[in-house]
């Protein structure tokens, strides 16, 4: 539900947030105008095949147009990543002003897991992360709690639809701002592979631990969600690694594939709650995303040459 005037309230934020913008763990991002425009709020985006990566010394046609592809494929998984978000938050919404919790939890979740999509490109972003995404734990004094979290708290701990209701309408607002800020990023290759490995470091530390869902204790979520995420970053990048080293990539893709079993093994997510888990089972888990992000952090050092330096939002 949004209320009257949260047109210009949106607007407001763009100007905030475009200032605000700062550098992401993936240092090596390309940054350039937009070649995809803001689409509308819910919909899909489908990046051209261009974008700002510059060859490097030596650097054929055929490699500067593979390059090219893994940026523009993975503008599309940013993308889409965005508006899955927008349109979760808006049937999350929606849910709460019907006061159908239940339905308000799945819609959470699902919210959740689009973030998860595109978290590492907005960690820099202090406004992004306090609105959409902060956990309790993160709040400084004087800070209010908001975002996903908030509502995740309100849900599963026995608070009502109005409650959630106080909290949705800054999602509501400022998940498009969101979306807007992701249209304009342009990663080069190794920056696509930096954020897969930042990504499955997160796993690690944050979700396989229990330390993300910490109401619905449902960290699963996270884990399929941000190792899924992980994946479709180095699948961009796939096809130029194998140009540059086809034995390292395939080891990672094998890697990945091993990753995406055990996932699976955990079942359904959103179904399981954390403490069900065997410890052995996460342990090894752990173990394999450890494994995998070696691998590709080893291969996106090798891409650097296919890209320019720069910064995303």
């Amino acid at each position: 539900m949004v209320a009257t005037g949260a047109a210009p309230l949106v607007l407001a934020f763009l100007v905030v947030l475009t200032s605000a913008c700062g550098s992401s763990s993936a240092s090596s991002a390309s940054r350039a105008e937009p070649v995809v425009p803001g689409s509308a709020p819910g919909s899909a985006v489908t990046a051209p095949d261009s974008g700002p990566v510059v060859a490097g010394k030596g650097i054929g046609s055929s490699g500067t147009a593979a390059a090219l592809k893994a940026t523009a494929t993975y503008r599309t998984v940013i993308g889409n990543n965005a508006a899955g978000f927008v349109a979760a938050v808006g049937r999350l919404d929606a849910d709460l002003v019907a006061g159908d919790l239940t339905a308000a939890q799945v819609d959470e979740l699902a919210a959740q897991s689009a973030y998860d999509g595109f978290r590492m490109l907005e960690s820099g972003n202090s406004v992004i992360a306090s609105t959409l995404d902060e956990r309790a734990t993160d709040l400084v004094p004087g800070q209010t709690f908001a975002g996903l979290h908030a509502i995740e708290r309100v849900l599963w701990s026995g608070g009502s639809s109005a409650d959630a209701l106080a909290t949705v309408g800054g999602l509501v607002a400022q998940a498009p701002v969101a979306q807007y800020l992701l249209s304009r990023d342009s990663l080069a290759p190794e920056a696509i592979g930096t954020t897969a490995v930042d990504e499955l470091s997160w796993v690690n530390d944050v979700a396989v631990p229990g330390k993300e869902e910490v109401y619905s204790h449902l960290d699963a979520v996270d884990i399929a969600a941000t190792v899924a995420a992980a994946h479709a970053a180095f699948t961009a990048i796939e096809p130029l690694a194998r140009t540059v080293s086809p034995t390292l990539t395939a080891t990672a893709a094998s890697h990945f594939t091993g990753l995406e079993a055990q996932v699976a093994g955990l079942g359904p997510p959103g179904l399981r709650a954390d403490a069900t888990f065997p410890p052995a089972a996460l342990r090894t888990l752990a173990q394999q995303v450890d494994g995998t992000a070696a691998l590709v952090a080893r291969l996106s050092s090798l891409l650097a040459s296919y890209g320019s330096g720069g910064a995303s939002s």
